[in-house]
C-alpha cells in the first residue's frame, strides 16, 4: 500500500473561543449545547448549534433505498443535501474491508434509521437491528462526533480547578434504598461551598433532597465527583427521590439523570447534562494500590486530615445517634478526602481531555488505547478525508509478549533498579513502527509527537522556577501522555479488539524489547554485578558490595551508552536489600528503613491483620540479615494467639460477595460457597458487592463477625494459618532445615543449632526454571502494555 505523507491534524484543538470547553451534552436529533468557562473570568459559556450525524462505512448496500435522496461526491456534503456519502477513495485506489465513505445525515437518528429500516428489511429480521448488529459500519458517539468535526477537545486553557467542582457524599441508614433512607448529606465545593444537609427525622429526608438539588443548581458546577458515586450514592439517592416523587434534575437543562452501561463493566455510568460525574474509585482500580477504599487510599496517598475520624459502616447509624458530631466530622472528612484525591487520581483524565475528542467523563474508564488512542487515529483520518483503514485480519500464530526472567531467589543485598526508559514508545518511535495499513502513518506519528511533548512536561514538571500549581499541571500532562504512548504496543498486538491493530508490528516491537534487555542484562553481568529479575523493561540486581548511588548511576549510564539511539537505561532505586520470592514478588528494605512489598504473595486485601503485622516485623528482620529477630516476630505472634491477645477483628478478613441473597438460594443446596454461606447463616439479607468482616470461630467455622473486640477466634485456624500463610514466604531466604527449626512448632530438638548462627541466603535460578519469556498464546491488554 502506498503511504501518504500529508499533514497530520493537531492533537490540541482549535477552541472556537477563549474559553474551555467543560461539558458537551448531544442527542440523537443532531442538537448539541456546549459549555465553556473562561479560565480568568470564571465566566460560563453555552452554544447551542445543530449537527449532522457522520458514520464511516465500507459499502453503501443499506442506503440503496434513498435513491435521489442519497448523493455521492468525492466532496464533504453542501448544506442543501439531505443524506450524503462522500467518496474518500474516489479513484478505487482503496484497501479491501477499509470503511472508503464517509456517511452523513441531517442528524445521527435520521442517519441511522435509513441504514437500519434497510438492514433489518434485508436480513429479514423480526426485530429491530442495531447498528452493533452490522458489519461495515464505524461510529462514534455524538459528543465525539461534534468534538472531530469541529477540532475541538475539552479543557483547553483550563487548569484542573478552573472548573467548578463539587463533591457531594451520602450517609444512609442501609446500604439499599429499598431498606433505608439518607440521614445526611455532605457536600463541599472548590469555590469555598462546605455543609451539611441532614434529615433526623425520616419525614425531612424529601426536603433534605430537595435542598441538594437546589443546591447544585445553585453552585452551578461543572464537575460534580464522590467515590463510587456511580455504584452507590446516585443509584441510592434517585431511587430515594423517586419513591418520595421528586423529580431528580441534577443536569443544567432540566432532563432526569440518565445512566447506561459502558466498556463492558456491571457498574452503570450516570450522566447528565452539562456536568461531568467523575467518580474517583474508577481512577483508583485502575492504579496498583493494595485497597480501593477511600479511606486506605487516603492514607496511602498522605491526604488523611489529622483529626480524621474513622467509624467502621455498620456502626455510622448507632454513632449518630450517640454523637452526631463525630458523624458530621465523619462525612466532612469524607468530601474533603474526594477533593483531594481527584486532584492525583483524575488530573491526568481530565489532561488526557485536552488530548482526544472524548468527553471529560468517559476517560476515567475508557482504556487508553481504545478509548483515547483509537478516537485520535479516527480524527487523523476524518480530518484528512481518508478511508480509514480495515482491521488486521488476525493471525494463527500466538503472540509473544516481553521478556521475563527469575535470575535469584532468596535475600540479596546492595540492590539497584534500572529500566529503559519507556521501552515500547522508544522503540516505536526510534524504528518507525505501526500498523501496516496505516497511510497516513498516523499512529506512529502521534506516538512520536506525544512521547516528545511528554519529555517537555517531565522537564517543566521538577522545574523549581514554576509555581507549585503550574508543575502540577505539567506533571498531569507527562501522566495523560505516558498513559497514551505506553497504550501503544498493546493497541497493536489487540488483533481485532483494536481498528488499526496489527499483530505483526506488535511483534516486531516486543521482539526488539526482548533483543534490548537481554543486551542489558548481559552488559550488566559482564560488570560483575548478580541479576535478580528481568521483567519486560527493567533489572533488578545486586552490586554484591556497596559502592554507593553514584557508582550505581555511574554503572548504568555505561550500559546505557551500549544502547542503540534513543534507547536509554535509567536509574529507577535502589534498596539495601530485597528478598526475591518469585516473578514479579518481592520485598525492597530502602535505604531510609521502609518497606516495599510487592506481589499477591506479599499483599493481598483478604490478608488479617495477626499475619500481616507478623510478616512485616519478619520481612524487616529478615532484610537485615537478622534470624533471631524473624523467630522472635514468630514466637510473639504464636504467644499473642494462645493468649487471645488478639480480637476478633485482628484475625478476621473483608470480603465482597459476589451474589444476592436471592441468586444464593438457588444455588446453596447443590453448591455451598464458604462466604456466601455465613452471610446466609447469619441471616444478612445482603446484595451483590456487599462487602462483610468474617473469621474462624471456636467451634463454629467461618462466621460473620459481629463483635470484632471478642476473642473467640479458632486458635487452632490461625496458629496453622502464621505458618502455612505467612512463614511459608519466608522459606527461600532460609536453609530449609534452618526455616523447618524455626517454624515447625515441634520445640527444640537436641540437634538443632543455634539460631544466632542462622544466616539468610540466597540461591541463582538456573534457566531452565528460571519462568522465562511472559506472554505467549494471548494478545496484549488493548490498553496498556504488559507491565507498568
Amino acid at each position: 500500500m502506498v503511504r501518504r505523507s500529508v499533514p497530520l491534524p493537531t492533537l490540541t484543538a482549535r477552541p472556537l473561543t477563549n474559553a474551555g470547553i467543560v461539558s458537551v451534552h448531544a442527542t440523537a436529533n443532531g442538537q448539541v449545547t456546549v459549555w465553556q468557562r473562561e479560565a480568568d473570568a470564571g465566566i460560563l459559556h453555552t452554544r447551542h448549534v445543530q449537527q449532522r450525524g457522520w458514520i464511516y462505512a465500507r459499502h453503501l448496500h443499506d442506503l440503496q433505498h434513498l435513491g435521489d435522496q442519497l448523493t455521492i461526491t468525492p466532496d464533504p456534503p453542501r448544506e442543501s443535501v439531505t443524506y450524503h456519502a462522500q467518496d474518500l477513495a474516489p479513484d478505487g485506489n482503496v484497501a479491501e474491508r477499509a470503511y472508503r465513505y464517509l456517511l452523513s445525515g441531517p442528524s445521527p437518528r435520521h442517519l441511522e434509521t435509513e441504514i437500519l429500516r434497510s438492514a433489518t428489511a434485508a436480513r429479514q429480521q423480526t426485530r429491530r437491528l442495531s447498528l452493533g448488529d452490522l458489519s461495515g459500519y464505524l461510529r462514534l458517539g455524538f459528543a465525539e462526533q461534534y468534538l472531530i468535526t469541529t477540532r475541538q477537545t475539552y479543557h483547553q486553557g483550563l487548569t484542573f480547578d478552573h472548573p467548578v467542582r463539587l463533591q457531594f457524599d451520602l450517609e444512609t441508614t442501609a446500604l439499599s434504598p429499598e431498606q433505608g433512607r439518607i440521614f445526611l448529606i455532605a457536600v463541599r465545593d472548590n469555590r469555598g461551598l462546605e455543609t451539611l444537609l441532614e434529615a433526623r427525622r425520616a419525614a425531612q429526608e424529601g426536603e433534605m433532597i430537595e435542598q441538594l438539588l437546589d443546591l447544585i443548581q445553585t453552585r452551578d458546577p461543572d464537575v460534580i465527583e464522590n467515590h463510587f458515586i456511580h455504584g452507590f450514592d446516585l443509584p441510592f439517592i434517585t431511587a430515594r427521590a423517586r419513591k418520595l416523587g421528586i423529580p431528580f434534575r441534577l443536569g443544567r437543562t432540566g432532563d432526569g439523570l440518565p445512566w447506561t452501561i459502558e466498556d463492558g463493566s456491571r457498574t452503570p455510568v450516570w450522566t447528565c447534562a452539562g456536568r461531568e460525574i467523575l467518580d474517583t474509585l474508577d481512577a483508583v482500580r485502575r492504579l496498583p494500590l493494595p485497597s480501593s477504599g477511600l479511606k486506605a487510599v487516603a492514607q496511602y496517598y498522605g491526604i488523611a486530615p489529622e483529626d480524621r475520624v474513622y467509624i467502621e459502616g455498620a456502626e455510622i447509624v448507632s454513632t449518630y445517634r450517640d454523637n452526631p458530631k463525630a458523624v458530621r466530622q465523619y462525612a466532612l472528612q469524607d468530601v474533603q478526602e474526594v477533593d483531594a484525591l481527584a486532584r492525583i487520581v483524575l488530573a491526568p483524565s481530565f489532561a488526557l481531555a485536552r488530548l482526544t475528542p472524548r468527553p471529560y467523563h468517559r476517560l476515567t474508564r475508557a482504556g487508553p488505547a481504545k478509548g483515547v488512542l483509537e478516537p485520535m487515529l479516527i480524527r487523523a483520518y476524518h480530518e484528512a478525508g481518508r478511508p480509514f483503514p480495515a482491521s488486521d485480519p488476525g493471525h494463527q500464530e500466538p503472540h509473544r509478549g516481553g521478556h521475563v526472567q527469575l535470575h535469584a531467589e532468596g535475600v540479596l543485598t546492595h540492590v539497584v533498579k534500572a529500566d529503559v526508559a519507556s521501552m515500547y514508545p522508544s522503540i516505536i518511535r526510534a524504528q518507525g513502527i505501526g500498523p501496516q495499513q496505516d497511510e497516513l502513518q498516523a499512529f506512529n506519528r502521534i506516538v512520536s509527537d506525544l512521547t516528545a511533548q511528554r519529555l517537555n512536561h517531565k522537564r517543566q514538571a521538577k522545574n523549581a522556577a514554576l509555581s507549585e500549581a503550574e508543575r502540577r499541571e505539567h506533571h498531569a500532562m507527562q501522566d495523560a501522555m505516558k498513559l497514551v504512548v505506553n497504550a501503544a504496543y498493546g493497541y497493536l498486538g489487540a488483533g481485532r479488539l483494536a481498528r488499526m491493530g496489527d499483530r505483526a508490528a506488535a511483534d516486531q516491537v516486543t521482539a526488539r524489547g526482548r533483543a534490548l534487555l537481554q543486551q542489558v542484562t548481559s552488559e550488566l553481568e559482564a560488570r560483575d554485578v548478580q541479576l535478580i529479575e528481568s521483567d519486560t523493561d527493567g533489572v533488578y540486581f545486586s552490586t554484591r558490595a556497596h559502592i554507593g548511588e553514584q557508582a550505581e548511576r555511574d554503572l548504568i549510564a555505561q550500559v546505557s551508552a551500549t544502547l542503540p539511539e534513543g534507547i536509554t537505561l535509567e536509574f529507577d532505586g535502589r534498596a539495601q536489600a530485597m528478598l526475591s520470592h518469585q516473578i514479579k514478588n518481592y520485598v525492597l528494605l530502602r535505604y531510609d528503613g521502609t518497606l516495599d512489598l510487592s506481589g499477591a504473595s506479599f499483599e493481598s486485601s483478604r490478608s488479617e491483620r495477626y499475619g500481616m503485622l507478623f510478616l512485616r516485623e519478619a520481612l524487616l528482620a529478615l532484610l537485615q540479615g537478622d534470624v533471631p529477630g524473624v523467630q522472635a516476630a514468630f514466637e510473639r505472634t504464636a504467644s499473642q494467639l494462645a493468649t487471645r491477645a488478639y480480637t476478633n477483628a485482628d484475625v478476621g478478613t473483608r470480603v465482597r460477595l459476589g451474589k444476592n441473597r436471592e441468586a444464593y438460594a438457588q444455588t446453596r443446596a447443590s453448591r455451598k460457597e464458604a462466604h456466601l454461606e455465613a452471610a446466609w447463616q447469619a441471616g444478612l439479607a445482603f446484595i451483590t458487592g456487599d462487602r462483610v468482616s468474617l473469621y474462624v470461630r471456636e467451634g463454629r467455622g467461618l462466621t460473620v463477625m459481629t463483635d470484632p473486640g471478642a476473642h473467640d477466634y479458632g486458635l487452632k485456624h490461625y496458629q496453622n494459618a502464621l505458618v502455612q500463610n505467612y512463614a511459608t514466604r519466608l522459606k527461600k531466604a532460609l536453609d530449609p532445615a534452618d526455616w523447618e527449626q524455626l517454624f515447625s512448632g515441634r520445640g527444640p530438638g537436641l540437634f538443632d543449632r543455634p539460631v544466632h548462627d542462622m544466616q539468610v541466603r540466597w540461591s541463582p535460578v538456573h534457566e531452565e526454571h528460571a519462568e522465562v519469556s511472559a506472554t505467549f498464546g494471548r494478545a496484549p491488554n488493548a490498553n496498556g502494555p504488559p507491565s507498568s
